[in-house]
């Protein structure tokens, strides 16, 4: 990680998954496409890992967005706070399952077309963003799974529509 994020708040943690998990269901859809491009033959397995990866980030993207859009009128009541929180939490833990998947097949796309530069560049930039996401969601777990209990007077969500 280049620098350290700190979760201010749920909502801004579900603020990051959203952001990142529908960067990553783009991700398979542009290799793809320039696979087609540059003439570069994808194994069959190797489309159904890129579908399937694709349909899990949008899966969890809108989750996210479901649980986003359930928390402001929820702000005031601990026990919900508590459970967007969990829930939150388990959403994170699913897209690092999903990324950890994605990064083993952009590992293999790089043994594909070995001679094209521009593949590779392209492989290796989206293999670095998404190790970079990982990064990032697992240190943001890592703080959601370090907030108060339901019963502390100390946890809250913010008001802030803009947080």
């Amino acid at each position: 990680m280049f620098c350290y994020t700190y979760l201010s708040n749920v909502e801004c943690g579900l603020r990051e998954l959203i952001m990142w998990s529908e960067i990553s269901s783009e991700h398979p859809i542009f290799l793809t496409n320039v696979a087609q491009c540059l003439n570069i033959t994808l194994p069959p397995n190797i489309v159904a890992g890129l579908e399937r990866v694709r349909q899990c980030f949008m899966s969890i993207n809108q989750q996210a967005r479901q649980l986003l859009g359930s928390s402001p009128q929820y702000r005031n009541n601990p026990m919900h706070n508590y459970t967007l929180a969990q829930q939150t939490a388990n959403l994170m833990q699913q897209f690092l399952h999903y990324d950890q998947e994605f990064i083993g097949i952009l590992q293999q796309l790089q043994t594909l077309g070995p001679n094209q530069p521009v593949w590779q560049t392209l492989v290796h930039h989206i293999e670095q963003e998404q190790t970079y996401m990982y990064r990032l969601i697992a240190n943001l777990l890592q703080q959601l799974s370090q907030q108060p209990t339901p019963y502390s007077n100390m946890y809250s969500v913010s008001t802030d529509p803009e947080a």
